[in-house]
């Protein structure tokens, strides 16, 4: 049974989609529900912006449509423009890591590794794959 909700397609990159995209999704919920301070714990850099609830709720349904991209692709790996719309969400979370770690210093190198590495990885992954994920 549980078998048949996972991904038919051939390779683990639908796995690592998935992955991701719950974490998203309990990171959402984690946002909406626990105190701002908490949630939002990745942004306590030198310039940190004051934890607000509406900041949370913002950084929430970010990862909502965030993990809704990647979950749905995951399912239909074979599809190049959803395909390419998932890889921009690793793109997309590198972007504000980047920025807000160079630019904006809201956040510190310890908080921000974890999301390099994860987007990074998933990012690095989807470029080197498309053409085997797309002629499947």
């Amino acid at each position: 049974m549980a078998s048949s909700l996972l991904p038919q397609s051939p390779g683990y990159l639908p796995y690592y989609l998935i992955y991701s995209g719950v974490s998203a999704v309990l990171h959402s919920v984690a946002c909406y529900r626990m105190e701002p301070a908490k949630s939002l714990k990745a942004f306590s850099g030198p310039a940190r912006p004051p934890p607000t609830g509406l900041l949370a709720r913002v950084y929430a349904t970010k990862n909502i449509y965030t993990s809704l991209i990647r979950l749905y692709a995951a399912y239909h790996i074979a599809n190049s423009q959803l395909y390419d719309l998932a890889a921009c969400t690793f793109a997309g979370v590198l972007w504000l890591y980047v920025t807000e770690l160079a630019v904006y210093k809201t956040v510190r190198m310890r908080e921000a590794s974890f999301p390099f590495v994860a987007a990074g990885v998933g990012l690095g992954w989807m470029l080197l794959q498309r053409e085997w994920y797309r002629n499947m």
